[in-house]
């Protein structure tokens, strides 16, 4: 005979927590500035890790297909790397829109 194991109900406990006034107020004026840094944070070996997304707006993304190739590669089959490669650039064509730009030919 089975032993059966013993059920506990799931319970959901949240708790709502309302702010002192000045308190909201001060969250909203926190979130609407716009903060930059002075330096780029960096590790203890010296690596950037966080810059200022301001200077990071205007990048540009450059594939490794043209987009002869791109469009050659989709109609391969699904074992050739090239396939998937093609696959990834559409991927970062959706991710990053009018930043992408395809190889020269």
């Amino acid at each position: 005979m089975a032993a059966q194991q013993e059920k506990t109900p799931i319970t959901e406990y949240t708790r709502q927590v309302d702010l002192e006034p000045e308190v909201e107020g001060w969250l909203e004026k926190l979130e609407k500035e716009q903060t930059q840094l002075a330096q780029p944070v960096t590790d203890d070996k010296g690596q950037v890790i966080l810059d200022d997304a301001q200077k990071q707006a205007g990048f540009k993304v450059v594939l490794p297909l043209t987009k002869d190739e791109v469009d050659q590669g989709l109609r391969l089959k699904v074992i050739d790397s090239l396939r998937w490669l093609a696959e990834w650039c559409l991927r970062l064509i959706k991710m990053f829109g009018n930043k992408v730009a395809y190889r020269k030919a």
